[in-house]
């Protein structure tokens, strides 16, 4: 079978000359030798006379091939052989059976906010779904299908004045797809689940080119894409359930000093044990380094200040946007990493907070923070605290039926140099937190990582559990036994 399709879209060459410009992955499988002549000037060249997209060089004058790639942090991205500019599910297909059929590594991207090197971006073939903008509400607005080639305060302001809202992002820059296919929290997660839970219909072109619709009548790809990332395919749109969307919600950020640390851990610690208003959200986020002011994020999803806010009272901002204003003015106001620093997530979840764990992480946050300081880094510890969201959960890769609780933590940093000391340290402080947790008994083995928190050289043990990872190793292996997708980045299992 590869062999045959190898003729079909390479009949000017010898079988002896291509196998030649393979090797072995890590995983087993054959890969092109990106060196090779025929990799660097047939590839994209073949793509481009197939597709009804646009193919973008390293020669372009416009700009369209470093966008193209471009992610949130520059060590997240890596320089392709070019970038194809898809412009519908047939213009995916086709690129999926040329670059399968030549094992040619690729990336797909939809909104570049993946921190981990790799997983979004490749020096091979780099697939954006940039065009893929479609945001349609359906006649009686029960659902809306998105097309990934959006990030979220795209879709939140194209269905302004709906009065229908879905769950998707919390800040505006991340896309469609990496938020919805690595599980998905959202600011509605209380009240709906994760993004993932209230997905009908996953729009899926297969590794072997096929355009299928997923639904629960597909249940083993339907699992394996609640959480499973990029390892089944390339979704091209999602149809989501829809939720009445009130025109104003109550929101905002505000910023602390950093001598506001205890008050406002104390404060979120308080929130997180009293809230039982599953429409109100509170974020906070702990900043060392450069900057060392803390952030609050609030919503409420509806106008007006609710009770459950009061905990935060009595503690002064030195700034302060929180007000009544539409969820895509408010998500729009979030702000997401987007420089040209490099950077790293890493995650622990937890089955509760304690306040000996939140005045762990806060001391973390004052230790790890002065010695960036010294070497121009900034570190950011983000507080989660959601409700019993679990009880919305699907049956998905990511387990989340037990409402698991993420710990974000953010490091970023200057040079590359730096890679290896703070992805150590990261990984550094996240054992020390998983101790206290385990001490105060709210971690155990059990916990997975969220998804897109995870750092790289994580297993998929650790992100879906045993008996998950093994169910997605054998749906991998049945839609795609040649191993296409192992040529672009991503978790193993």
């Amino acid at each position: 079978m590869f062999y045959s399709s190898l003729f079909l879209l390479f009949p000017g060459f010898a079988l002896g000359r291509l196998e030649s410009q393979l090797r072995i992955d890590s995983h087993g499988y054959q890969t092109a030798n990106l060196n090779t002549t025929l990799v660097k000037t047939d590839i994209c060249s073949r793509i481009e006379s197939k597709i009804s997209g646009q193919v973008y060089y390293s020669s372009d004058e416009t700009g369209r091939f470093s966008a193209g790639f471009a992610h949130a942090l520059s060590s997240s991205s890596e320089i392709p052989l070019c970038v194809v500019e898809v412009a519908s599910a047939d213009d995916v297909s086709t690129s999926l059976q040329i670059l399968g059929a030549s094992r040619t590594p690729f990336a797909i991207q939809s909104g570049g906010r993946a921190t981990n090197p790799g997983f979004s971006s490749t020096p091979g073939v780099h697939i954006t779904l940039a065009r893929l903008k479609e945001v349609r509400p359906s006649p009686d607005k029960s659902n809306v299908t998105v097309g990934l080639g959006n990030s979220w305060v795209d879709v939140y302001k194209a269905l302004e004045g709906t009065n229908v809202g879905v769950v998707g992002g919390r800040v505006a820059g991340p896309g469609v797809g990496g938020l919805t296919l690595g599980g998905g929290y959202s600011w509605l997660t209380n009240q709906f689940g994760l993004a993932c839970d209230t997905v009908l219909e996953y729009h899926l072109v297969l590794p072997n080119g096929t355009a299928v619709v997923v639904d629960s009548s597909v249940p083993d790809l339907f699992f394996a894409l609640k959480g499973g990332l990029n390892r089944f395919g390339v979704v091209t749109s999602i149809v989501f359930r829809a939720f009445p969307q009130p025109g104003t919600i109550y929101g905002g950020l505000q910023l602390f000093p950093a001598s506001s640390a205890p008050a406002l851990v104390d404060a979120i610690q308080r929130f997180y044990s009293d809230n039982t208003d599953p429409k109100s959200s509170a974020i906070l986020s702990l900043y060392g380094g450069a900057s060392d002011q803390h952030v609050l994020l609030l919503f409420h999803d509806g106008p007006g200040r609710p009770p459950s806010f009061d905990h935060f009272s009595n503690i002064t901002a030195a700034f302060s946007n929180v007000r009544n204003q539409s969820y895509a003015s408010f998500t729009g106001s979030v702000p997401f990493i987007s420089s040209d620093k490099r950077g790293a997530f890493q995650s622990l979840s937890t089955s509760a907070f304690t306040p000996k764990f939140l005045a762990a992480v806060a001391n973390e946050t004052l230790h790890y923070g002065q010695l960036a300081k010294t070497r121009a880094a900034n570190v950011t510890y983000h507080i989660e605290p959601f409700m019993d969201y679990g009880k919305h959960a699907t049956d998905a890769a990511f387990p989340h039926h037990h409402s698991p609780l993420p710990l974000n933590v953010f490091f970023s940093w200057d040079s590359e140099l730096d890679d290896a000391f703070w992805k150590a340290a990261m990984q550094q402080s996240v054992n020390h937190l998983v101790q206290v947790a385990a001490a105060e008994g709210i971690y155990n083995s059990g916990l997975v990582t969220y998804p897109n928190y995870a750092m790289d050289n994580y297993a998929g043990e650790q992100i879906y559990g045993l008996k998950n990872t093994a169910r997605l190793r054998e749906i991998q292996f049945k839609y795609d036994p040649n191993g296409i997708m192992f040529l672009a980045g991503g978790f193993s299992f």
